[in-house]
């Protein structure tokens, strides 16, 4: 019974709608003293969750003799309950849609000081990536593609992420820091260009990725540690870091591609 009790709230019934239908329904047609009794709540009380169970459609009332009674509907009556609910979330859902641009104008506007956002472990990763899916425009990235390539929770869901990129046709470039791994353990993004340095001359450990007005900075040498920087400000001087080293890593991809 208590599991049945559990359901119907879940319903949206409260805990007195659903004592006094449960007993309806072990009662069948009933008076109010009847349901009262097998519901263990006043009688009172019972009046006014009849009343209320009555207009979600889950109750009836018949008058017999002088006698007025309250027969149970059909418990398939909850799926019509479930469907309305539904349908009020898709409406409040499509409301929401329409106000969300503007909440997200807010979560990214630019004040005195920068949003920042620090997470770790596997959770703070998927969210991170979904973030930045969202995201529009090319992003730029300086990997180091050894320590990517030996952290677990990084590679488990990266083929999900790279076909993403990849279905969106996302622009981007990757100054790839090679120490034992080869260009081949790169994975292919689609529409972005590559270039490799070799971890000697770049001895960098993690991830700095620039995509819009976030910055997002990682560390793989222990666990999966994360920081992310929204602020025009700043994602403006590190793509202008990024652009220098850009241009002074064509060297290297010649000595490479020799």
């Amino acid at each position: 019974m208590d599991e049945l009790m559990n359901e119907l709230k879940h319903l949206g019934l409260s805990d007195k709608e659903a004592s006094v239908y449960l007993a309806s329904l072990e009662l069948g047609p009933a008076s109010v003293q009847d349901i009262s009794h097998k519901a263990k709540i006043n009688r009172a009380t019972t009046y006014v969750m009849i009343e209320a169970l009555s207009e979600r459609g889950l109750l009836s009332t018949f008058v017999k003799g002088k006698k007025r009674f309250y027969a149970p509907e059909s418990p398939d009556r909850l799926i019509s309950i479930l469907r309305v609910q539904q349908k009020e979330l898709e409406e409040k859902e499509k409301e929401f849609a329409k106000s969300l641009p503007l909440l997200l104008a807010l979560y990214n506007a630019e004040g005195a000081k920068p949003q920042i956002r620090y997470l770790e472990g596997p959770e703070g990763l998927r969210s991170l990536r979904q973030t930045f899916e969202k995201l529009d425009g090319e992003f730029v990235q300086i990997l180091s593609i050894d320590d990517a390539l030996a952290t677990r929770e990084l590679m488990e869901e990266s083929p999900k992420h790279v076909s993403a990129l990849r279905q969106a046709k996302t622009s981007y470039r990757i100054l790839a820091v090679l120490d034992k791994a080869e260009p081949k353990d790169i994975p292919d993004m689609g529409e972005g260009e590559i270039k490799m340095i070799p971890f000697s001359e770049f001895p960098h450990h993690g991830e700095i990725t620039i995509r819009g007005n976030h910055v997002f900075l990682f560390s793989y040498r222990s666990a999966v540690l994360a920081v992310v920087i929204v602020s025009k400000e700043v994602a403006d001087t590190a793509r202008a870091l990024f652009e220098l080293a850009w241009k002074g890593a064509k060297e290297y991809q010649s000595r490479i591609d020799k």
